[in-house]
This record gives C-alpha cells, structure tokens and sequence, in this order.
C-alpha cells in the first residue's frame, strides 16, 4: 500500500494542470464505481450516462482529452466503444430473461470530428430475432453534428 501512496504522490507532484484535472475526474468516477453508480470500469472511466426507453438507447460521454489520440480529437477507438455501448445497451434490454446479447459484427463509418463539449450515441433496432438482432447507431455531437454512423449484429447467448 505504501509503494502506491508514494507512486500517487510522484504523479501528482508532476503532473500539469491538464493532468491533475484528468486524474480528478478520473479519481471522482472510480469512487462513483465503488458506490454503484457505474457497473464497469470501462463506463466509470470514460464518464458514460446512459438513457434507455422501449425503442433508443442513448449513451453520452463528455468530449475531454482523457478521449484523445495524439491530434487532440476523440480517438477512434473510444467512438467505437461508444457506438457499441448504445448498441448492446438496447440489445441487452430486449433479451429473453436468463440470456444476454453480445456483439458479433460493428462496422462504423467516421464521418467528422467531434469538437463539442459532449458526444452521444443512439441506438435502435433494425431486427430483432430469436437469435441475433440488427441494431443502428449514431453518434452526434451536442450542435447536431453527424460523427459517425455503425450497424451492430448482436447474438442471444445464455447468461452464465
């Protein structure tokens, strides 16, 4: 325990102002996650919130640098996490009880850079079998901005 108190105290004596804000954020949704508010690291660490009604799911995550790749926009990878997120929010809801969702296939077309403060995903169903379901979904920026779009094929597995 001492070596991490003595690792923390490195980091915060080093860091920039951008840093500290970084790790305060990060820090507040760690301790959200130990209370519950968030059910993944994943989600904890990237600040989602999440809104579900019978046919959209809408994920939001705030645009920080804490997103960024090293030209200073929201990386790619994080957006697909985003997309996907929504997307298996909403498959998840429609399962059967005792099965969950998973994804199998996410293709996503980047259309422009998000430069606003909060970026949502939203997602509907196309098709909902018994098997696997088609789900559509789209990010946008808080002005409108189309950001990218992406289809998810998502198969009906048993809960473990």
């Amino acid at each position: 325990m001492n070596a991490l108190i003595e690792q923390f105290a490195r980091i915060v004596k080093n860091s920039s102002d951008e840093d500290i804000d970084m790790l305060t954020d990060y820090l507040r949704n760690f301790e959200k996650k130990q209370q519950g508010a968030f059910s993944t690291y994943l989600s904890a660490s990237l600040n989602m919130t999440r809104k579900l009604d019978e046919q959209l799911s809408v994920v939001s995550i705030p645009n920080t640098p804490f997103i960024h790749n090293t030209m200073a926009i929201p990386h790619g990878g994080i957006l697909a996490v985003l997309i996907d997120t929504a997307m298996g929010t909403l498959a998840n809801s429609k399962c059967p009880e005792g099965f969950s969702a998973v994804t199998t296939n996410l293709s996503i077309h980047y259309l422009s850079v998000a430069s606003e403060a909060s970026i949502s995903a939203h997602a509907r169903i196309i098709r909902n079998g018994r098997q696997t379901m088609v789900i559509e979904g789209n990010i946008v920026q808080e002005d409108g901005r189309h950001i990218a779009t992406a289809t998810g094929s998502f198969f009906i597995i048993p809960k473990k």
